[in-house]
């Protein structure tokens, strides 16, 4: 009676792996072909990057709202209607919000809803580096 042997059988792995070497070893000089892509009948200039205006909201009670370092403190109408003429003048415009860390949520989520209804896509946070 024969005892059961416990190695591993590698020749069909080194069988498989040959095959697989030399398919690659023909095929690959047939891969170095240039494709010829369709030409452009007219030169087209790319996107200009959307414009970016910064809405600042400063600590105070209530929050002192400005947009683009404009003088002065925006009443919450005032922002409104400014905020509308800005999507009007260009509806791909980035708006950047710079807000006082001592500020509660709900202040900065409202001037966030403000901007979304005003029809904005894109509104990022302005963050300061840590020193």
């Amino acid at each position: 009676m024969r005892a059961i042997s416990a190695e591993i059988n590698v020749t069909p792995l080194v069988d498989v792996c040959m095959v697989l070497l030399v398919i690659f070893m023909v095929v690959t000089p047939l891969m170095n072909r240039e494709v010829e892509l369709p030409r452009a009948e007219t030169a087209m200039p790319w996107p200009s990057p959307p414009a970016r205006s910064k809405v600042i909201l400063a600590y105070g009670i209530p929050p002192a709202l400005s947009v683009d370092d404009d003088p002065g403190p925006l009443s919450e109408a005032a922002f409104r209607e400014l905020i509308r003429a800005l999507h009007e003048q260009n509806p791909r415009r980035e708006m950047l919000i710079r807000a006082d860390r001592r500020l509660a949520y709900g202040d900065v989520k409202r001037i966030l809803t403000d901007l979304q209804q005003a029809g904005f896509a894109s509104v990022g946070l302005v963050a300061e580096r840590p020193r």
